[in-house]
């Protein structure tokens, strides 16, 4: 997919030229272009899926890659792995950091190297990076806000099962869902922290369907505890499908494909989908930028919908998170889908 800015003065068309022209020389200058990529974690069905999506991006863009490496969400193992990666040659680095502020030092010791860093669905909180490619996250919390405000009657408790909010993603989703519930005071958020735990998160749904006989809704910061926060509500007599009386709005966070069945059962109402297939893309395509020196400011635009913004101290391609109800489940192009072709 071609990149293209709208509405910018006509001096960044010039950057434009010059760095394309800085790519072809360094095109000359070295026969491939490697690319780190250290992750998280690749266990879940949204990374999993997205390490397919970015092989097809660096195919597109002739890019190597070196790994995927999964630090199993330990942030001094990524650290370790982030600095062998650097001492192995590779010219720029994907990082989709465990811990947002924990990533700093490594951020510094990358620069001090001269290896570019885009940071991958998770922004962090210090240190420098080229770019960030990931969805508003504040917008995350509002939607599920928004949804569960005019899906339930009447007043009521609202769980809210957190993921870590040592992460910006978890703190952004809890932020923009808390802030946007002031607009329904008629119903109470009682918060669970899990840090991204399911297990945590299922026993804590429990306790809400338990403490709670009036629990309207249930929102969950990703979509792991969805099938055991279903078989808790059937085991406490407390299931009812999607537009039934009694019914427990269920809101969730990826957009996997067990997402969307159990959306297309009755079973959940509604999730937002992480759009893996642009998170791999732009991840590639930016790091690409990066070593070709090409310059970016907040306020652009881009051509998938989205608009450069700045988010502490860093530039981030904020790229659109669409809500996924029964209504559009079946839509093509979200990466939910791709596995139904």
């Amino acid at each position: 997919m071609k990149f293209r800015l709208f509405g910018v003065l006509a001096i960044v068309g010039c950057v434009g030229v010059l760095a394309t022209a800085a790519l072809a020389a360094q095109a000359q200058q070295t026969k491939t272009i490697t690319v780190g990529v250290s992750l998280a974690g690749y266990s879940t069905d949204f990374w999993s899926s997205y390490v397919q999506f970015e092989k097809a991006a660096a195919a597109k863009y002739k890019v190597k890659l070196v790994g995927p490496i999964s630090s199993d969400g330990d942030a001094g193992k990524q650290a370790t792995q982030i600095r062998t990666l650097i001492a192995q040659g590779v010219n720029a680095l994907i990082v989709n950091p465990v811990d947002s502020a924990a990533i700093a030092p490594t951020l510094a010791y990358a620069a001090s190297k001269h290896v570019p860093v885009v940071s991958v669905d998770v922004a962090p909180t210090q240190g420098k990076v080229y770019m960030i490619v990931r969805a508003d996250n504040v917008l995350y919390g509002q939607s599920a806000c928004k949804y569960i405000g005019t899906h339930v009657s009447g007043s009521g408790h609202v769980a809210m099962l957190e993921g870590d909010l040592a992460s910006i993603n978890g703190l952004d989703r809890k932020n923009g869902f808390l802030a946007c519930m002031k607009a329904y005071p008629q119903l109470k958020v009682v918060e669970y922290a899990t840090k991204w735990d399911t297990p945590t998160a299922v026993n804590d749904a429990k306790t809400a369907l338990s403490t709670y006989s009036d629990l309207k809704a249930i929102y969950v910061h990703w979509s792991g505890p969805v099938p055991g926060i279903i078989a808790a509500e059937k085991a406490a007599g407390k299931f009812a499908k999607v537009g039934a009386a009694g019914h427990v709005v269920l809101f969730s966070n990826d957009g996997t494909p067990q997402e969307h069945n159990w959306i297309r059962l009755g079973e959940e109402d509604a999730t937002i989908s992480q759009p893996a297939t642009l998170y791999a893309q732009y991840a590639v395509y930016y790091a690409k930028q990066a070593l070709a020196g090409v310059k970016y400011k907040a306020g652009m635009k881009t051509d998938h919908g989205s608009k450069i913004v700045t988010l502490l101290g860093n530039l981030e391609d904020a790229i659109v998170a669409p809500v996924v109800t029964k209504a559009n489940v079946n839509d093509p192009a979200l990466w939910g889908n791709y596995k139904r072709k």
